[in-house]
């Protein structure tokens, strides 16, 4: 793909292919020679037509104006799918090979547009978790650092005590559903047992754990 390069725009043509997520897209020739493709609303907010002439210092902005575009469609076909932590958008686009400086500017745009925010989507992760499936602080504090949330924002959305009984009593109420036939044959103690297993994997620790079978003991009697 040659550099692009400044001169007299000569067409602009309609590119017959392009990626859905980025729209539609035009190339621009100078001169009589490709000179570089751009977003035809871009094209369209500057005016563009033949006999214009792009300078230098047109060009670069066509171009980082295009950059930004393109890092933006990509961040929000990505976030179409789910509530993502900005962390996650920023190494997807990275994956993607945009440079930082756009990746940055990105980012504080979809901020502005509220489309992203770190302690909204730990507070959404927390409860998703609550309600689909429950599992203990711990493991929650390390799902969401895989995310790159901060320390502070971590502390401010986890479950206080009785969220975090009530999540461990869901939880145990789950796996002594699902492996009542399994578990048949074990004895009271060897159930516990397991059953405590299964929790301190799901990020609650022991007291916790003791805690949520005791209740579940007592709402059985």
């Amino acid at each position: 793909m040659p550099e692009p390069f400044p001169g007299t725009i000569t067409s602009i043509v309609g590119s017959a292919k392009t990626r859905r997520h980025l729209g539609a897209r035009v190339n621009v020739f100078i001169d009589g020679k490709f000179s570089f493709a751009l977003s035809l609303d871009l094209a369209l907010q500057h005016g563009l037509k033949k006999d214009d002439v792009i300078d230098d210092a047109l060009l670069k902005v066509l171009l980082r104006e295009d950059g930004d575009a393109k890092a933006t469609s990509r961040a929000l076909y990505f976030l179409g799918y789910r509530q993502r932590s900005e962390n996650e958008v920023r190494q997807k686009l990275r994956e993607k090979e945009f440079p930082d400086d756009v990746i940055t500017r990105v980012l504080d745009k979809l901020r502005r547009n509220n489309l992203i925010g770190d302690a909204e989507f730990a507070e959404s992760w927390v409860e998703s978790r609550s309600r689909n499936r429950p599992r203990g602080a711990k493991m929650l504090q390390q799902e969401l650092r895989q995310k790159g949330i901060s320390t502070e924002t971590i502390a401010a959305v986890m479950p206080g005590q009785e969220e975090e009984l009530a999540n461990a009593v869901a939880a145990l109420q789950k796996i002594l559903r699902s492996k009542e036939r399994a578990w048949q044959g074990l004895d009271e103690k060897e159930k516990y047992q397991k059953a405590m297993q299964y929790l301190m994997r799901r990020g609650f620790n022991y007291s916790m754990c003791k805690m949520a079978w005791n209740r579940v003991e007592e709402e059985s009697d």
